[in-house]
């Protein structure tokens, strides 16, 4: 069963025991009339259709408020891809500094990838790394040892 098959099935059932013990306290309770004039004026005055109002706020204020969220979890992505769209396309440069810079990008982006996103960045850092005659001349010790991510995989 799905999250929200779950959740839906708990509040039927939490209705359901309300239902039970309303009518069971209902029951053992004398009837409960409306017939005093300060609660016909309250129930059909002014004080609930405040009460309405703040109520209806607050039904519309929680959509709206998840949309919002929703929106800015977007944008954040959208950054993200565009951060990822630079980055491999600086790892396939001729330029070996270049293709430091887009390994270093592509690294800081794997923090926030999705599974198949880091799949692929991962692959693309795999194949920077195995693509090491590229420019040929001097290196470094620090540009010529050859580093995985992550290091556990050989």
């Amino acid at each position: 069963m799905t999250g929200r098959g779950r959740r839906v099935g708990q509040f039927a059932a939490v209705g359901v025991g309300a239902a039970i013990v309303g009518a069971s306290v209902r029951s053992v309770l004398p009837p409960f009339v409306l017939d005093d004039p300060f609660w016909r004026d309250f129930w059909s005055g002014p004080p609930v259709a405040g009460l309405f109002a703040i109520v209806a706020a607050a039904v519309a204020f929680f959509p709206a408020y998840r949309s919002t969220l929703i929106a800015r979890e977007n944008a954040a992505r959208e950054q993200w891809w565009k951060r990822a769209e630079w980055a491999l396309g600086q790892a396939g440069s001729d330029n070996q500094t270049d293709r430091e810079v887009a390994n270093d990008a592509l690294v800081a982006l794997l923090n926030d990838a999705t599974e198949t996103e880091g799949a692929m960045i991962y692959r693309t850092i795999e194949n920077l790394q195995d693509a090491s005659g590229v420019d040929i001349g001097p290196e470094s010790a620090e540009t010529s040892s050859k580093w995985r991510w992550p290091p556990w995989v050989k």
